[in-house]
């Protein structure tokens, strides 16, 4: 099974590719998981520990990390995860382009978007107004994470049609920040 993966850590996103040679894993692997990642094969020894939290052993490395839904509200989503790696924080984003071959030709960026936070931190500038006009690459927001100042970005163009945070407010992983349409 092959898997088109979006691994976002504040505002750089690089896409990779990921192949299991004998199918998916199942949700609650444990043992020695074989892939591929961007065509190099890779061996991993994995367990869940807890919900939501797994120890991986790669390389010699050991890695304990906590996967959660992005969705602010909890509701269920089938392809984006809010990840943690010790001190680093991702939005992973999962698609099966078997899916998008049999599925609607859209790119899954029309209709309303709900921007979501790649990471807790702290709004510190809102920096477009609701029902502002947003061109693909214009500054929303920007948000501090750990002393970092990261500029999130439209990832379309569209029109900003609701804003849930104001500034110097905290927010955590996968909160909602804004509403594109």
């Amino acid at each position: 099974m092959k898997l088109d993966i979006q691994l976002q850590a504040g505002l750089r996103a690089e896409d990779h590719q990921l192949e299991f040679p004998s199918g998916a894993p199942t949700k609650n692997a444990i043992g020695r998981i074989t892939f591929r990642l961007d065509g190099e094969e890779r061996e991993a020894d994995c367990i869940e520990v807890a919900a939501g939290v797994y120890s991986i052993l790669m390389n010699g490395q050991s890695h304990e990390v906590h996967v959660t839904t992005a969705s602010a509200d909890g509701a269920h989503n089938d392809n984006r995860w809010a990840v943690s790696v010790g001190t680093r924080n991702y939005v992973i984003t999962v698609r099966d382009p078997r899916r998008r071959r049999r599925g609607a030709a859209g790119t899954g960026l029309e209709g309303p978007q709900e921007i979501l936070a790649p990471m807790p931190g702290r709004i510190v500038k809102v920096l477009v107004k609701e029902n502002q006009e947003v061109a693909q690459g214009t500054g929303l927001l920007v948000i501090e994470a750990m002393k970092m100042q990261n500029e999130l970005r439209a990832p379309r163009s569209g029109r900003v049609e609701k804003i849930y945070v104001r500034e110097a407010t905290g927010v955590e992983t996968g909160s909602k920040l804004m509403r594109l349409i």
